[in-house]
């Protein structure tokens, strides 16, 4: 259908019976539809392009609102895999870059990752579990 009859059929949908308005806006939603998926021969369905990185981490917990508890359990699952996976492969990278003999190398590591905040409650509550004043 060709924009003039397009604007015509929005022109005229004030006007119509209520019960014609819907079916005239299913065409005129129908017809943009068709529009865009004409003139954007480019457009692909970018979830589905395994060529490009995604963040399913993200997609995970943005969902994970919407499931059942089982399907929540499966998910936490899932991200809980994904984090050690993440975890072990930062420390592998640490550990080939601190070549030093450092015995302490794991909790080195683990404190690498803490902000400064979290450092500081660390070492707060290291000093309590210790005995040793701050």
């Amino acid at each position: 259908m060709e924009n003039r009859k397009l604007d015509m059929l929005r022109a005229a949908m004030p006007y119509a019976a209520p019960e014609f308005r819907k079916s005239m806006q299913v065409i005129l939603q129908a017809e943009e539809l068709a529009r865009y998926i004409h003139e954007d021969n480019e457009a692909e369905v970018r979830a589905c392009n395994l060529d490009t990185a995604c963040d399913a981490v993200g997609m995970m917990e943005s969902i994970r609102g919407f499931c059942s508890k089982p399907e929540q359990d499966m998910i936490d699952m899932i991200l809980n895999f994904i984090r050690a996976r993440n975890m072990y492969q930062a420390y592998r990278k640490f550990a080939a870059a601190s070549k030093n003999g450092n015995d302490n190398l794991m909790n080195d590591f683990l404190m690498s990752q803490l902000s400064p905040e979290q450092k500081d409650m660390f070492g707060q509550m290291s000093s309590m579990m210790t005995g040793n004043e701050v």
